[in-house]
């Protein structure tokens, strides 16, 4: 595969196009493609009986708060795929998938976003630790995808928290291939937003 650039050498590309007088001798640089997960289908609700749960954009450190595809490599530096980014910021990507989970799933959770300007009875503060391909095995073959979602459910009235945990999804990429590598992120973030919402179902139950 070569679909990487570490940070390192981007910085170094970006220098070289100041130092060059007017006209750059740089190639153009290829479109990327855009990738997005996949999500559930949503089911109907009317509203009655249902638990509201705002959704909060997850916060993510700078190198996870952007649209780049994060690896890491076997020597431990971070770097990006190559003419490769997500639709949205991960974060959003991440908030998005939550909520049409949640719409998904069997339990009675009526998810909102912030903007929405709904009352919720609880809200989900999320903060988004890893979501990167990790060459565990050498920067030629399939790496480990690994998504890491730290979890906060605040009941609004009395801002008390009512449950706290970390969710982890792994999932192996079938090659050293964008495609392969994209499917794997979508698995392991499936998993995790699968797991948090039978989560919030079991802290919000009566």
């Amino acid at each position: 595969m070569k679909p990487v650039i570490s940070i390192k050498l981007a910085v170094a590309a970006l220098s070289a196009l100041f130092l060059s007088a007017c006209v750059s001798l740089l190639p153009e640089s290829t479109p990327s493609s855009v990738y997005r997960l996949s999500s559930p289908e949503a089911r109907t609700w009317t509203g009655e009986s249902w638990t509201v749960i705002e959704v909060v954009a997850p916060q993510a450190p700078r190198g996870l708060a952007g649209d780049e595809i994060a690896i890491q490599m076997a020597d431990g530096r971070i770097a990006y795929m190559a003419e490769a980014r997500w639709i949205s910021p991960t974060p959003r990507i991440m908030q998005n998938l939550i909520v049409d989970t949640f719409n998904g799933s069997d339990s009675r959770l009526a998810p909102v976003l912030p903007e929405d300007g709904v009352r919720a009875t609880y809200e989900l503060r999320l903060d988004l630790r890893e979501f990167e391909a990790v060459y565990d095995r050498g920067d030629n073959n399939a790496p480990l995808v690994r998504v890491r979602l730290s979890t906060r459910l605040i009941a609004s009235q009395g801002r008390r928290i009512v449950g706290s945990t970390v969710f982890v999804g792994e999932a192996r990429a079938s090659s050293n291939r964008v495609g392969a590598i994209v499917a794997a992120f979508d698995q392991a973030a499936t998993q995790v937003s699968q797991e948090l919402a039978h989560w919030t179902a079991e802290q919000t139950a009566p």
